[in-house]
């Protein structure tokens, strides 16, 4: 009599391999995640440290003139990286063109730039000049706003990642930000100038990734001074 020995065939149960796929796909979700998360760590960095270049420049654009002076913001439409120099200060976008630097940030924004337009009239300023026409910039403690300082002559700042009010490489002018909000406040001269936060977080101020640097009044007299460049 012949007995016939089935072998029972080995492998994965449906059950098995959709554990199998689940686990795989939080795995890749959260590599992807962290991924992503470093992306913007790293252009966030590199728009931060090309910001403190853009200042440099400025400065050594100021001392560079026969009469001290920080350049004007280019505010063509669209920019041509030259500047202009409107009757009223205003946020335009930093004259590359002119200063050689800045072309745009890590997200192909152009980077803005507002003066105080007594340091940046073709008269020139002195250390007798004033901070009449200066600019406050603030940061947020909790809902409150608080001073930084309240003599910056000039502001350069990224639009950041989601780049709200920013214009293009291409010369397009991306969507407002809220209006009221910190980064409207930028656009319009009341600098902020806070912790970022992301999209859909209720905080005062709503969300916030603009980057910012500035020149205040007495830094930039001091870097005249020790160039030679005022008495």
């Amino acid at each position: 009599m012949l007995i016939n020995h089935v072998k029972k065939q080995a492998g994965f149960t449906l059950i098995e391999l959709a554990v199998v796929l689940v686990i795989v796909g939080l795995l890749a979700g959260s590599f992807i995640g962290a991924f992503a998360e470093r992306i913007d760590a790293t252009r966030r960095d590199n728009t931060q440290k090309e910001l403190e270049e853009v200042k440099n420049v400025l400065l050594a654009y100021a001392f560079s003139q026969a009469i001290p002076r920080l350049p004007c913001p280019d505010t063509d439409d669209p920019p041509d990286g030259e500047e202009n120099c409107p009757a009223a200060a205003v946020v335009g976008v930093l004259p590359w063109k002119d200063l050689g630097i800045g072309y745009a940030d890590a997200w192909d924004n152009r980077y803005r730039y507002w003066v105080n337009p007594d340091f940046s009239s073709a008269a020139g300023f002195q250390l007798a000049t004033n901070n009449n026409n200066s600019a406050t910039v603030r940061t947020r403690v909790g809902d409150d706003g608080k001073v930084l300082l309240d003599n910056a002559v000039a502001v350069v700042f990224s639009t950041g990642k989601n780049g709200l009010g920013g214009i293009t490489v291409n010369d397009q002018l991306i969507v407002a930000p809220a209006a009221g909000s910190d980064e409207d406040d930028n656009l319009n001269a009341n600098f902020m100038s806070r912790t970022h936060t992301e999209e859909g977080a209720a905080v005062a101020g709503g969300a916030f990734d603009d980057i910012l640097v500035w020149i205040n009044i007495y830094e930039i007299k001091s870097k005249m001074v020790e160039v030679g460049k005022l008495p």
